[in-house]
């Protein structure tokens, strides 16, 4: 129940305590090819959409580059998206809105990497957003400080890499954002600087891989809805975005 819930929950992301795996060596493989109640691939809708994603396609690095963009473009980046229920960071229900923050576009990220047949995890990072800095409320945000950020993790020719498909294109295109990309061999990560040059993202700390979602972050959500709204008001008023 709720009242449980907020005992065992944070009142935000910054406050929880939370450490994966140190190396994605350490990931059970198969144990990263399964479903779940939130990286739930064995959905039809999901399922129609890796086929759908993957046809014609043959070479590794080219069906994760096409799972990489769809997540990044189609799935519209989304810094307050509306919740009401816990089951609004199952992978199925993102697809069906087609927007999301980055917790619930990796969710569905993850979920078609699996679906096609590559193991997939998922990582958190802290990071400073310094474009965040210079809104007028950058006190909901302490020192510009986005924790827990999420991205998808996959596994291809023997390696892990992280790819990060946070911000579509269209909010990169109004923001004068750079672009993330996939290129064959290396992980995708948070640009550092803005297309003109500016501090964009600033890694401050890693917190690990993980083969599941961790519940935890649904429970810290829906133990502080109203807190949630609260910050969703803002977002709309001042048109705020990473």
């Amino acid at each position: 129940d709720l009242k449980k819930q907020k005992l065992m929950a944070a009142s935000t992301l910054s406050e929880l305590s939370i450490t994966g795996m140190a190396d994605p060596n350490g990931l059970d493989i198969n144990a990263c090819l399964l479903a779940d109640n939130w990286i739930d691939h064995d959905h039809p809708e999901i399922v129609k959409k890796a086929k759908e994603l993957m046809a014609g396609i043959e070479d590794d690095w080219e069906k994760i580059n096409a799972i990489f963009e769809f997540i990044r473009d189609e799935i519209v980046y989304n810094f307050a998206p509306i919740i009401e229920s816990m089951a609004d960071w199952k992978a199925s229900t993102v697809l069906v809105h087609k927007n999301g923050m980055c917790h619930q576009k990796s969710n569905l990220q993850v979920a078609l990497f699996r679906a096609v047949g590559f193991p997939a995890a998922i990582s958190y990072q802290s990071a400073i957003d310094y474009p965040l800095l210079k809104t007028r409320y950058k006190e909901m945000i302490p020192n510009g400080v986005l924790a827990y950020h999420a991205l998808g993790v996959v596994h291809v020719d023997g390696q892990w890499y992280r790819m990060d498909a946070t911000l579509d294109s269209g909010l990169c295109n109004r923001r004068g954002y750079q672009l993330t990309q996939v290129k064959k061999g290396e992980e995708t990560l948070l640009p550092k600087i803005k297309k003109n040059g500016d501090p964009h993202f600033e890694l401050i700390e890693d917190h690990g891989y993980f083969e599941v979602y961790p519940e935890i972050f649904v429970n810290s959500f829906m133990a502080n809805i109203d807190k949630w709204k609260y910050w969703q008001s803002f977002v709309r008023k001042e048109h705020l975005s990473m």
